[in-house]
């Protein structure tokens, strides 16, 4: 009775990082979008994900990006809750740290392109948690010059 009455204690702890937006990619995701770039037009984006969470509640998303007319390339996103609904943490091909807020069913991410730009992201989960959107608006000088909409399943 007690061991059960402490392993309820337990989920009803963790239930609320659990179910933070950032925990929607722990396995495998896919991705198909639109980049737009301006000056330059449009094109496919994808890309493939496979996330886990380790030691220290580190979401680690390991990713395969394939942009129209570009050659493939890898990124690794390692994010964490910093405190209540706050997010801290590195992208591979950025310079520097991120940041960002999960308000209710939206993680929201601000860092800086390793081209240059700052980057503003919002993941918009949909109701039963297999979709989300993304959109990307990437300013140089505070001026918009690229944005990414795509949409985000999870494969298992």
């Amino acid at each position: 009775m007690l061991a059960s009455a402490l392993l309820a204690l337990l989920v009803l702890v963790q239930a609320p990082a659990a179910q933070g937006p950032e925990h929607f990619f722990v396995g495998r995701t896919e991705s198909t979008g639109t980049v737009n770039v301006i000056m330059s037009g449009r094109h496919a984006v994808r890309d493939r994900s496979r996330g886990r969470i380790e030691r220290g509640n580190v979401l680690i998303l390991d990713q395969n990006v394939q942009e129209q007319g570009k050659p493939a390339r890898s990124r690794t996103w390692r994010l964490t809750r910093t405190s209540g609904n706050r997010i801290a943490g590195t992208i591979s091909d950025a310079r520097g740290p991120e940041a960002g807020v999960v308000r209710g069913n939206v993680l929201h991410l601000r860092y800086r392109s390793a081209e240059g730009p700052s980057v503003e992201q919002w993941i918009t989960l949909h109701p039963g948690r297999r979709t989300a959107h993304n959109r990307m608006v990437f300013r140089r000088f505070g001026v918009t010059v690229a944005t990414v909409e795509s949409v985000i399943r999870r494969v298992d």
